[in-house]
């Protein structure tokens, strides 16, 4: 996959109803993740799946739209069987699913790291250990 391929991701846009379905199916993405090719990228996944579900109910409102497409998007990829590379295809089929992730990851990096610690800092204890997994502390 190039980087093309994954920038040309990044152009679709994200609507009300996207925010809405990547929030709906949460839970699934996190389901596919945990046993799967992408499981050592679990706690930066599950930021983002937190994150827009705190964003979607109101909770959590200071990030730019940006990211929140750029999260809806990774999220949504992820869990569609209709990539550019088939997840039936083991490992290398979910290799595109990592890139798009990372790609994801170095726009977004720094509007999850203040969500993360706005978590914890507000009570949320257990997002500290998703926080040392995500950004290595």
């Amino acid at each position: 996959m190039r980087d093309e391929d994954v920038k040309k991701i990044f152009e679709k846009e994200v609507n009300r109803e996207d925010v809405k379905k990547a929030v709906e199916k949460g839970e699934e993405i996190l389901t596919k993740v945990r046993g799967g090719f992408l499981s050592r990228e679990f706690a930066k996944i599950k930021l983002l799946v937190m994150m827009v579900k705190d964003y979607w109910n109101e909770i959590y409102t200071e990030v730019p739209w940006h990211s929140i497409t750029a999260i809806v998007i990774t999220l949504l990829y992820i869990l569609s069987p209709i990539d550019l590379i088939p997840d039936f295809i083991l490992v290398v089929g979910q290799v595109d699913d990592l890139l798009v992730l990372l790609f994801a990851w170095q726009l977004i990096q720094e509007d999850v790291r203040k969500y993360a610690k706005w978590k914890i800092k507000n009570g949320f204890t257990e997002v500290q250990y998703l926080y040392d997994e995500a950004f290595g502390a």
